[in-house]
């Protein structure tokens, strides 16, 4: 039985099987840029999903007022959320374990979807995209609130920072983890991904509990939402815990 044997003279084969350049490994290196060019699909249905349902505002005494649940969360959840596909996005590169990238895939594609859905009703109602004053001002008592993290822990803090030395809001992660974070690879960017993902998930939940709140918002869209973020989120928190464990690593305390 004959075997093939690759031309010497075929400098691309060599070239190839020198350098990884072969088409798994060509393929691994497209596909940050196949997932954002998904995510920015899935925004674009986010939107289309968020205008239809906000087709129900109709008249001016429907547009919710820019001090409301409804419009802060719309864009303070925003914001939360760009961090965590900015996050997912580098996983997709720099992760080593197939399991860590699948679940940034996810994170990625989901939130960016919901973002759009959440642009979208800002959009509708006139409002900008990112809160233009305080964040979490729309939730009374913001800065002392009671533990309402996904795993069951003592009370956080919920008062905005600055982003370099305090996070800008619960559970996000400061300039410097982010510098961090990108400058790993394999195993250790697997660990610190989970922790400052985990982390994020956790600092959201008072915020989708409160928007899911039916005393605190009116618009049904916008608290079911606000659930369905929650409940992903909590099988997501549920998931990195035990691949942390899985990893010998601990959670991050909340920031």
């Amino acid at each position: 039985m004959s075997h093939d044997t690759p031309d010497p003279s075929d400098t691309d084969a060599v070239d190839a099987r020198e350098n990884g350049t072969g088409s798994a490994s060509t393929l691994r290196r497209q596909l940050p840029a196949l997932a954002v060019l998904g995510a920015i699909a899935l925004l674009l249905i986010g939107v289309g999903i968020g205008l239809a349902v906000g087709n129900r505002v109709t008249t001016s005494s429907d547009r919710p007022k820019a001090d409301s649940t409804a419009v802060g969360f719309a864009q303070d959840m925003s914001t939360h959320h760009l961090q965590a596909t900015e996050m997912a996005t580098a996983a997709l590169s720099n992760a080593a374990d197939p399991q860590v990238r699948s679940l940034a895939y996810d994170i990625l594609t989901q939130q960016t979807n919901q973002v759009g859905q959440m642009q979208s009703w800002l959009t509708r109602w006139g409002y900008p995209l990112s809160n233009p004053g305080s964040v979490m001002g729309w939730m009374p008592d913001h800065s002392s609130m009671p533990g309402m993290d996904m795993s069951g822990g003592a009370s956080m803090s919920m008062a905005p920072g600055d982003s370099v030395n305090t996070p800008l809001m619960p559970g996000m992660a400061t300039s410097p983890e982010l510098a961090t974070l990108r400058g790993l690879r394999g195993e250790p960017f697997d660990v610190y991904f989970l922790q400052l993902m985990l982390r994020h998930h956790e600092g959201g939940a008072p915020m989708l509990s409160y928007a899911a709140n039916k005393s605190h918002v009116s618009q049904g869209f916008v608290r079911d939402l606000a659930q369905q973020m929650l409940n992903l989120q909590q099988n997501e928190a549920d998931a990195m815990t035990a691949m942390l464990a899985e990893k010998g690593a601990k959670p991050l305390p909340m920031n």
